[in-house]
């Protein structure tokens, strides 16, 4: 299994830096800083990384590592849900496992439903964080 990479751990990527892209990274950085304080008790055990490649050519804006509890997230914030792109998220991540986890789930968030003030994305986003 691999170390923690302590250098990148728990900093923010972006993809971009177009103004359209704007709550894309807000909403990243809530979704980290929330499975930070979710974990809290296991941080050291944690890996959270934003623009990671989980397999050969998949990014996902987000992913966790829980060592201590061997389960993976990856998160993907889109802005349009649509069929198409929903279908080929899906068979992208369709047998996506982590070698000596037990689980290794995908969680999208829809930006589409997301409020605009600060206070409210931060409650909105708890439906995300498990």
């Amino acid at each position: 299994m691999d170390k923690i990479n302590w250098n990148e751990n728990f900093k923010i990527r972006l993809a971009s830096c177009d103004d359209s892209m704007m709550l894309h990274d807000i909403v990243k950085l809530m979704v980290v800083k929330k499975l930070l304080k979710k974990h809290l008790k296991d941080r050291n055990f944690l890996r959270i990384y934003t623009e990671y490649e989980i397999k050969e050519g998949i990014i996902c804006d987000a992913y966790l590592e829980n060592i201590r509890t061997k389960e993976c997230f990856a998160f993907e914030i889109q802005k349009s849900l649509t069929e198409k792109w929903k279908e080929n998220t899906l068979n992208k991540y369709k047998d996506w496992e982590v070698y000596g986890f037990n689980s290794a789930d995908l969680i999208i968030i829809p930006l589409k439903d997301c409020p605009e003030e600060i206070n409210k994305i931060s409650d909105w986003l708890n439906q995300f964080i498990f």
